[in-house]
């Protein structure tokens, strides 16, 4: 993690992103108080664009849904006496 003084700072957009995939984190200071984060995104399949479509039906019977599922609740349950 790396920390840069707001005032002082004669970066432009680019290199802060630059520092931020370098260093993972940067912390943006004003008078020596956090008054931003900038992280960088991980190169990896992690980003949303790139994640493969989730698939039905790859681990049947590992749970179920009840019959009463969509039934009421009690009052007790609503009123924290359950």
């Amino acid at each position: 993690m790396k920390t840069i003084e707001v005032s002082t700072a004669s970066t432009s957009l680019k290199e802060l992103v630059v520092l931020a995939q370098q260093e993972h984190e940067l912390i943006l200071l004003s008078g020596n108080k956090p008054v931003a984060k900038v992280v960088g995104m991980p190169e990896s399949n992690e980003t949303a664009h790139t994640r493969q479509p989730r698939k039905l039906g790859r681990h049947p019977g590992i749970w179920e849904v009840s019959e009463d599922f969509d039934a009421p609740l009690p009052d007790e349950f609503w009123l924290g006496q359950e």
